[in-house]
């Protein structure tokens, strides 16, 4: 496509440091920028999983500004997060007539966004004259406790009733694509662009990785979606067998402290504190140096409804590296790899057990083990390089603007 668009993004995000929803959006992004495409993003608040000091009321990403719309960076908390929400609503809806009058805005694209959001602004966009694209990357979850219960009803109504509206959906999961095509009935074309990477960044093939005892890394937010404890128990397994890992955790969920404490409890309960360490946060730039250091990158996803709906971006990053990965073989991940070929893999809902066995495997044969990763790292290239899905999203553009 040869028209550069003016693309607007409406949704929530924790910039610019923020992992999770947030990487898939500043990946998206950073593929249209890529583009040539002009981006801006109107953001109605934090998804408060990192540190205050890492968020930025203004700033950019790749070029593409973005924006706390109610002047504050802050989560909203209590009553307040639906009275906010509403607030920031308003808000963007005055802000996207004001910058559609000063240039035209061709999308305004909704990311894993609720009805709240979708729906006023979808009446705005079709009034201007403005294409819509949802992005979805997680199933809905319906949680416990009267406040998760009404964002799911939110959620549940965009699903059902508004995406249906939408001129395009892009999603990152082939689960996905099934859901939104029964509830859109096949009237709304979709788009399955899987996570978004730049492998030549996450290369990590020439970088020395020689240790007297082998390094298991992970990277992750401790949400609660992989299997930490159970990698714990693992290593004290093969500690029992005396094969000696070290294992370094990258990352902090300042949300749950009681979550974290009870990791380092059971660190000190294995007795691994010299074997098991966690890092805690460490900002994107300084993440591919910590990882090149490993002998082999765990990112086992529980048995759930987040990891078998949707697809891990961290997971790709692994990849990337030329590294071996140990996952589980759930959702999309038994769609790209294969066990033994081209990642090591688990069931899903492994215990320690079995966990231990594989990393004892990868660990036994390294020649083996560098070949495996050598292939994950041509499956990163194949499925999730920016270049593919910039050829994809060119091909959504061409839909929308039929060739303009």
């Amino acid at each position: 496509m040869t028209k550069k668009l003016n693309i607007v993004f409406a949704t929530a995000a924790d910039l610019p440091e923020g992992g999770g929803n947030t990487t898939r959006l500043k990946t998206l992004v950073a593929a249209l920028r890529g583009m040539g495409h002009k981006v801006r993003l109107l953001l109605e608040h934090s998804h408060g999983s990192v540190s205050p000091d890492m968020l930025q009321l203004t700033g950019d990403i790749d070029g593409a500004p973005f924006e706390y719309i109610i002047g504050t960076t802050k989560k909203p908390e209590g009553y307040k997060f639906f009275t906010k929400k509403l607030s920031a609503v308003f808000l963007m809806r005055d802000r996207i007539k004001a910058l559609h009058a000063e240039e035209p805005i061709d999308i305004l694209w909704f990311n894993h966004s609720a009805a709240h959001l979708i729906y006023p602004l979808s009446r705005l966009a079709h009034q201007l004259s403005i294409k819509t694209v949802h992005s979805y990357e997680d199933e809905r979850v319906k949680g416990s406790g009267l406040k998760r219960k009404l964002i799911y009803a939110n959620q549940s109504f965009a699903d059902n009733r508004l995406t249906k509206q939408a001129d395009h959906l892009i999603v990152i999961s082939n689960y996905l694509k099934e859901k939104y095509a029964q509830l859109t009935q096949g009237k709304v074309p979709i788009t399955l662009i899987p996570t978004i990477i730049k492998p030549e960044y996450w290369d990590c093939t020439n970088d020395d990785n020689n240790h007297d005892i082998p390094l298991l890394m992970y990277s992750g937010g401790f949400y609660g979606f992989d299997e930490v404890e159970e990698v714990i128990k693992a290593i004290r397994i093969l500690k029992d067998r005396n094969l000696l890992v070290n294992y370094h955790m990258i990352g902090y969920n300042k949300r749950n402290p009681a979550y974290m404490e009870s990791i380092n409890q059971l660190i000190k309960s294995n007795g691994l504190d010299e074997q098991v360490k966690m890092l805690g946060f460490t900002p994107f730039a300084e993440l591919k140096g910590k990882l090149a250091k490993a002998n082999l990158l765990i990112g086992i996803r529980k048995d759930d409804e987040w990891s078998s709906t949707g697809f891990s971006t961290k997971l790709s990053e692994y990849l990337a590296t030329g590294r071996p990965i140990l996952c589980a073989a759930l959702g999309d991940n038994t769609y790209y790899l294969k066990n033994g070929e081209n990642a090591f893999m688990v069931q899903p809902g492994a215990q320690a057990q079995e966990i231990a066995d594989a990393i004892q495997a990868a660990l036994t044969d390294k020649e083996r083990a560098s070949t495996i990763g050598k292939k994950g790292q041509e499956v990163a290239l194949a499925h999730f390089s920016q270049k593919v899905a910039q050829k994809e999203l060119d091909k959504v553009f061409d839909q929308l603007f039929c060739n303009q």
